[in-house]
């Protein structure tokens, strides 16, 4: 299993907002630049996470994105969940279907995962890791990104 480049890149933001929760606001612009991602997938990733309650949106000058709760409430599980179709890996997570074995195992797999990512809050992890930096993960040694 392999989590979309919107966590990735939504993670990043959010943890950028956290360290500036509840001062400022930090615009679409300065994200861009800060994670190395473009514009129109900033947008897109943002508008998910303000679809999903997990951020706000301000207009006007000293406008751009806000976390909506403070970073010690904001849990990785409900970024994630805002970014990847709420983390249901495969259908017999919502299905019904009780006599199914492998559905057995998918429930309890996306149990484990949500209560691992339920256990770290945005605050929780920049306690532990300070700095948010470009990822260079997939990076080669060229600088190019694997795609």
């Amino acid at each position: 299993m392999r989590l979309s480049s919107k966590s990735q890149y939504g993670l990043k933001a959010c943890f950028i907002l956290a360290k500036n929760y509840p001062d400022r606001c930090v615009s679409a612009s300065r994200l861009e630049k800060e994670i190395a991602v473009s514009g129109k997938y900033i947008e897109k990733i943002m508008r998910l996470l303000a679809g999903a309650g997990v951020v706000t949106a301000e207009r006007g000058v000293s406008g751009g994105y806000k976390l909506r709760r403070a970073p010690s409430e904001v849990t990785i599980g409900d970024v994630a969940r805002a970014l990847e179709d709420n983390m249901e890996i495969a259908d017999c997570i919502t299905a019904s279907c009780e006599e199914c074995a492998s559905g057995e195992v998918w429930r309890k797999l996306y149990a484990g995962i949500n209560a691992v990512l339920d256990s770290m809050t945005l605050q929780s992890v920049l306690d532990d890791h300070g700095q948010v930096r470009p990822c260079k993960c997939g990076e080669r040694a060229d600088g190019s990104r694997a795609v």
